[in-house]
């Protein structure tokens, strides 16, 4: 999909949810918009756990395991790079 029509997608799924509905979504490499759109985040990266909470909170966990991050930089960014230096795309492994 294209960023507008993930937009799309994830404002019916934001809407689905807001009505009571469960949704359970996978999104790969999400924008900043698509990203700040969900309540919570289960973050997997080569089958280990990485983070499950509050996406609003992810920052600060973080920051606080060591992977803290300019202000300028988006928050769905920020956790894929943390992911990838964790899970060998770059310095730490």
């Amino acid at each position: 999909l294209d960023s507008y029509q993930a937009t799309q997608v994830v404002q019916t799924l934001r809407s689905l949810a807001d009505s009571g509905k469960t949704v359970i979504a996978v999104i790969h490499q999400p924008s900043q918009h698509v990203f700040a759109t969900f309540d919570d985040l289960l973050l997997i990266s080569e089958g280990r756990l990485m983070y499950f909470g509050e996406v609003a909170e992810v920052r600060e966990y973080m920051k606080k395991m060591g992977y803290g991050c300019e202000d300028e930089m988006g928050t769905a960014e920020h956790v894929l790079e943390c992911v990838s230096r964790v899970n060998g795309g770059g310095e730490e492994q």
